[in-house]
């Protein structure tokens, strides 16, 4: 019996000095606890802000050098209007009618002797929160 309440005495003399340990590292852990739960609320508080998406709505068609009414009209009754997320930078460097996109359809020429470009143009602009 002498021998059990030895052994929990030195059980419990080294739990208490293990847990003691330094109180600089004691310090440093709160402070590094404190430090995380600063960054957590900044991380929460970017979630729960609006998040924002520029678009550009393009403007993409064939245009051909010719006098053929039929080809202009079918030019402007096969032109694509889709819309485009860009980043801010881009955004900001484009108006309405700018042509992003005026290249000339070699390949067109080369088989088929047809005069012909693609066209891109930014049609509208547009920012969406989310």
């Amino acid at each position: 019996m002498k021998r059990l309440v030895s052994l929990y005495f030195c059980l419990f003399t080294l739990t208490l000095s293990a847990c003691g340990g330094d109180a600089a590292e004691l310090e440093r852990l709160k402070n590094e606890n404190l430090d995380l739960k600063a960054q957590l609320q900044k991380l929460n508080a970017l979630q729960s802000e609006k998040k924002v998406r520029y678009i550009l709505k393009i403007r993409l068609k064939q245009a051909n050098f010719t006098l053929s009414i039929k080809k202009h009209i079918k030019n402007a009754v096969n032109a694509i209007d889709f819309e485009l997320p860009v980043d801010k930078d881009f955004y900001d460097s484009v108006s309405k009618g700018t042509e992003i996109v005026d290249k000339f359809r070699f390949g067109s020429f080369v088989l088929y002797g047809s005069f012909g470009d693609w066209e891109m143009t930014v049609k509208d602009k547009e920012i969406r929160e989310m």
